[in-house]
Protein backbone atom coordinates (compact mmCIF):
# COMPACT_ATOMS: atom_id res chain seq x y z
CA UNK A 1 0.00 0.00 0.00
CA UNK A 2 1.45 3.33 -1.08
CA UNK A 3 2.38 5.89 1.99
CA UNK A 4 0.64 9.27 1.61
CA UNK A 5 2.37 12.08 0.29
CA UNK A 6 2.98 14.79 3.21
CA UNK A 7 4.73 17.40 1.03
CA UNK A 8 2.60 20.17 0.77
CA UNK A 9 2.02 20.19 -3.97
CA UNK A 10 4.38 23.22 -4.77
CA UNK A 11 1.12 25.42 -5.81
CA UNK A 12 0.46 25.51 -2.37
CA UNK A 13 4.16 26.21 -1.09
CA UNK A 14 4.22 29.20 -3.66
CA UNK A 15 0.47 30.32 -2.27
CA UNK A 16 1.81 30.59 1.46
CA UNK A 17 4.78 32.73 0.16
CA UNK A 18 2.42 35.14 -1.66
CA UNK A 19 0.38 35.17 1.58
CA UNK A 20 3.30 36.17 3.98
CA UNK A 21 4.64 38.75 1.72
CA UNK A 22 1.83 40.34 1.48
CA UNK A 23 1.40 40.14 5.16
CA UNK A 24 5.17 41.83 5.45
CA UNK A 25 3.98 44.67 2.67
CA UNK A 26 1.10 45.14 4.82
CA UNK A 27 3.01 46.10 7.78
CA UNK A 28 5.72 48.15 5.96
CA UNK A 29 2.96 50.28 4.07
CA UNK A 30 1.33 50.43 7.67
CA UNK A 31 4.63 51.65 9.93
CA UNK A 32 6.73 53.36 7.03
CA UNK A 33 6.99 57.04 6.87
CA UNK A 34 5.57 59.19 4.04
CA UNK A 35 3.36 61.91 2.93
CA UNK A 36 0.13 60.09 3.35
CA UNK A 37 -2.16 62.61 4.35
CA UNK A 38 -4.81 60.42 5.93
CA UNK A 39 -2.13 59.36 8.18
CA UNK A 40 -3.09 60.68 11.47
CA UNK A 41 -0.71 62.15 14.33
CA UNK A 42 -0.80 58.85 16.15
CA UNK A 43 0.04 56.53 13.15
CA UNK A 44 3.16 59.12 12.84
CA UNK A 45 3.79 58.59 16.45
CA UNK A 46 3.55 54.65 16.51
CA UNK A 47 5.56 54.56 13.30
CA UNK A 48 8.32 56.42 15.20
CA UNK A 49 8.07 54.34 18.38
CA UNK A 50 8.39 51.19 16.25
CA UNK A 51 11.82 52.47 14.55
CA UNK A 52 12.93 52.99 18.23
CA UNK A 53 12.05 50.04 19.36
CA UNK A 54 13.44 48.69 16.45
CA UNK A 55 16.34 50.12 16.88
CA UNK A 56 16.75 49.80 21.20
CA UNK A 57 16.78 45.62 20.37
CA UNK A 58 19.64 45.82 18.14
CA UNK A 59 21.81 48.09 20.35
CA UNK A 60 21.19 45.58 23.21
CA UNK A 61 22.81 42.92 21.08
CA UNK A 62 26.26 44.66 22.43
CA UNK A 63 25.25 44.48 25.80
CA UNK A 64 24.68 41.21 25.89
CA UNK A 65 27.53 39.73 24.09
CA UNK A 66 30.03 42.12 26.47
CA UNK A 67 28.36 40.53 29.12
CA UNK A 68 28.78 36.97 27.97
CA UNK A 69 31.96 37.53 27.35
CA UNK A 70 32.58 38.99 31.08
CA UNK A 71 30.94 35.74 32.08
CA UNK A 72 32.76 33.73 30.25
CA UNK A 73 36.18 35.16 31.09
CA UNK A 74 35.10 35.17 34.65
CA UNK A 75 34.03 31.30 34.75
CA UNK A 76 38.06 30.53 32.73
CA UNK A 77 39.85 33.10 35.14
CA UNK A 78 38.30 31.21 37.78
CA UNK A 79 39.14 27.84 36.53
CA UNK A 80 40.58 25.60 39.16
CA UNK A 81 40.35 28.13 41.80
CA UNK A 82 42.65 26.54 44.17
CA UNK A 83 41.69 22.99 43.94
CA UNK A 84 43.49 19.84 42.92
CA UNK A 85 43.26 16.90 42.75
CA UNK A 86 44.72 13.96 44.93
CA UNK A 87 44.41 10.05 45.63
CA UNK A 88 41.88 9.39 48.35
CA UNK A 89 42.40 5.50 49.75
CA UNK A 90 39.31 4.38 51.03
CA UNK A 91 39.62 2.80 54.40
CA UNK A 92 36.18 0.71 54.24
CA UNK A 93 34.04 -0.69 51.65
CA UNK A 94 31.70 1.13 50.03
CA UNK A 95 27.78 0.19 51.61
CA UNK A 96 25.57 -1.68 49.55
CA UNK A 97 21.35 -1.27 49.86
CA UNK A 98 19.88 -4.22 51.23
CA UNK A 99 16.65 -5.74 49.81
CA UNK A 100 14.14 -8.33 50.05
CA UNK A 101 15.49 -10.54 47.70
CA UNK A 102 18.99 -9.80 48.57
CA UNK A 103 21.57 -6.72 48.47
CA UNK A 104 22.04 -3.97 45.37
CA UNK A 105 25.60 -2.59 45.31
CA UNK A 106 26.07 1.50 45.07
CA UNK A 107 27.73 4.43 44.87
CA UNK A 108 28.33 6.68 47.30
CA UNK A 109 30.19 8.77 50.56
CA UNK A 110 33.04 6.20 52.62
CA UNK A 111 35.74 6.63 54.73
CA UNK A 112 38.72 7.33 52.98
CA UNK A 113 42.19 9.10 53.68
CA UNK A 114 44.31 10.95 51.39
CA UNK A 115 47.69 13.89 51.86
CA UNK A 116 47.98 16.77 50.56
CA UNK A 117 51.15 18.24 48.42
CA UNK A 118 51.95 19.76 51.72
CA UNK A 119 52.08 16.12 53.24
CA UNK A 120 49.32 17.22 55.70
CA UNK A 121 46.97 14.31 56.20
CA UNK A 122 43.07 14.33 56.35
CA UNK A 123 40.26 11.64 56.53
CA UNK A 124 36.94 12.31 55.65
CA UNK A 125 33.67 11.47 53.64
CA UNK A 126 34.42 10.78 49.93
CA UNK A 127 32.52 9.37 46.71
CA UNK A 128 33.62 6.39 45.56
CA UNK A 129 32.07 4.25 42.83
CA UNK A 130 30.07 0.71 43.32
CA UNK A 131 31.75 -2.28 44.85
CA UNK A 132 35.00 -0.47 45.82
CA UNK A 133 36.43 -2.32 48.73
CA UNK A 134 38.71 -1.01 51.32
CA UNK A 135 42.60 0.03 49.98
CA UNK A 136 41.10 1.35 46.60
CA UNK A 137 42.42 4.79 45.25
CA UNK A 138 40.24 6.84 44.28
CA UNK A 139 40.60 10.80 42.34
CA UNK A 140 38.89 13.27 44.68
CA UNK A 141 39.09 17.17 44.04
CA UNK A 142 39.95 19.26 47.58
CA UNK A 143 40.39 22.81 48.16
CA UNK A 144 43.12 24.57 49.78
CA UNK A 145 42.59 23.28 53.01
CA UNK A 146 42.44 20.05 51.94
CA UNK A 147 38.35 19.56 52.16
CA UNK A 148 36.38 17.36 49.31
CA UNK A 149 35.04 20.00 46.73
CA UNK A 150 33.06 19.96 43.30
CA UNK A 151 35.49 19.56 40.15
CA UNK A 152 35.75 22.90 38.22
CA UNK A 153 33.77 23.76 34.80
CA UNK A 154 35.20 22.13 32.16
CA UNK A 155 35.52 24.09 29.12
CA UNK A 156 31.93 22.97 27.91
CA UNK A 157 30.53 24.43 30.76
CA UNK A 158 31.83 27.70 30.58
CA UNK A 159 30.98 28.15 26.90
CA UNK A 160 27.46 27.61 27.92
CA UNK A 161 27.78 29.87 30.91
CA UNK A 162 29.29 32.70 28.55
CA UNK A 163 26.34 32.02 26.01
CA UNK A 164 23.28 31.64 28.64
CA UNK A 165 24.80 34.86 30.44
CA UNK A 166 24.35 36.98 26.79
CA UNK A 167 21.17 35.41 25.84
CA UNK A 168 19.18 36.44 29.26
CA UNK A 169 20.65 39.90 28.72
CA UNK A 170 19.34 40.01 25.27
CA UNK A 171 16.08 38.51 26.25
CA UNK A 172 15.96 41.06 28.81
CA UNK A 173 16.39 44.00 26.60
CA UNK A 174 13.87 42.51 24.50
CA UNK A 175 11.23 42.01 26.88
CA UNK A 176 11.62 45.64 28.19
CA UNK A 177 11.21 47.65 24.93
CA UNK A 178 8.41 45.48 23.62
CA UNK A 179 6.69 45.86 27.25
CA UNK A 180 7.17 49.86 26.82
CA UNK A 181 6.30 49.60 22.89
CA UNK A 182 2.80 47.53 24.13
CA UNK A 183 2.27 50.81 26.67
CA UNK A 184 2.78 53.08 24.40
CA UNK A 185 0.76 51.57 21.82
CA UNK A 186 -1.63 51.43 24.84
CA UNK A 187 -1.74 55.02 25.29
CA UNK A 188 -2.21 56.20 21.73
CA UNK A 189 -5.16 54.02 21.34
CA UNK A 190 -6.40 55.27 24.30
CA UNK A 191 -6.07 58.87 22.35
CA UNK A 192 -7.65 57.28 19.23
CA UNK A 193 -10.76 55.93 20.95
CA UNK A 194 -11.10 59.44 22.41
CA UNK A 195 -10.93 60.89 19.65
CA UNK A 196 -13.20 58.66 17.87
CA UNK A 197 -15.90 59.30 20.50
CA UNK A 198 -15.38 62.94 20.37
CA UNK A 199 -15.80 62.92 16.55
CA UNK A 200 -19.08 60.92 16.34
CA UNK A 201 -20.36 63.41 19.72
CA UNK A 202 -19.87 65.96 17.24
CA UNK A 203 -21.34 64.21 14.14
CA UNK A 204 -24.61 63.46 16.56
CA UNK A 205 -24.92 67.27 17.84
CA UNK A 206 -24.82 68.40 14.03
CA UNK A 207 -27.37 66.44 13.11
CA UNK A 208 -29.68 67.00 15.64
CA UNK A 209 -28.97 70.83 14.84
CA UNK A 210 -30.06 70.22 11.32
CA UNK A 211 -33.24 68.16 12.40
Amino acid sequence: MPLPDMMAPPGECRQGVFVMRDSVMRQVRRYRFDRNPLRRRSDRLESLALLVAVLLVLLSVWPAVTAGRQAYQSAASAGAGGRLQVDATLLADVPVSPTSFGSVPRGGPVKARWTMPSGQEHTGQVRAPALAKAGTTVRIWVDETGRPTLPPPTAVEIRVTGVVTGTLVMLAAVAAVLTALAGFRWLVNRGRYRAWEEAWSLVDERRRRRS
